[in-house]
């Protein structure tokens, strides 16, 4: 139930404001963050692991770009628009949620002091869709996923 090619259809986007600018994010990253389209791809690998790849922010217009992490396995670290993010996933609930775990942190300078927050994004399945619930620390916001029919489609 869980492979495939999921693009985010809708969201929070008024707690998701309210979030980012309680985190002190600035209008115009706000303002990209908003238009960003989620995707993610469940799949498993040539030795049985699954695997989750999620779109990276900002990205879109010059060529999509993707994380990946595998479940159970080491965390991710990347850097995005001049933020640092480490990223790790896991199964819950026997296997019912998928649980992204985020650490995002600025080092300051470029849009303002140092900061650090940990995001916890819950992956339920509910009626078709996979629904995300993203907690911060300073409230949860929820996105939508529908799977889309050819998700080998998602890499070119």
């Amino acid at each position: 139930e869980w492979l495939g090619h999921w693009v985010q259809t809708r969201f929070d986007e008024e707690v998701f404001d309210r979030l980012l600018t309680a985190q002190g994010v600035p209008f115009p990253l706000r303002h990209l963050m908003k238009t960003f389209v989620g995707e993610r791809v469940v799949s498993v690998d040539e030795d049985g692991n699954v695997v989750v790849m999620s779109k990276k922010i900002g990205f879109d217009l010059i060529k999509k770009m993707w994380s990946k992490l595998i479940v159970g396995g080491e965390p991710s670290k990347m850097e995005v628009l001049g933020y640092c993010v480490e990223a790790s996933v896991a199964w819950e609930e026997g296997g019912a949620m998928l649980v992204i775990s985020t650490v995002t942190s600025s080092k300051g300078g470029l849009f303002g002091s140092a900061w650090s927050v940990t995001t916890r994004a819950e992956h339920h399945l509910v009626d078709g869709e996979l629904v995300c619930s993203a907690d911060s620390g300073d409230g949860v916001y929820r996105a939508w996923f529908t799977r889309q029919p050819e998700p080998h489609r998602a890499f070119g």
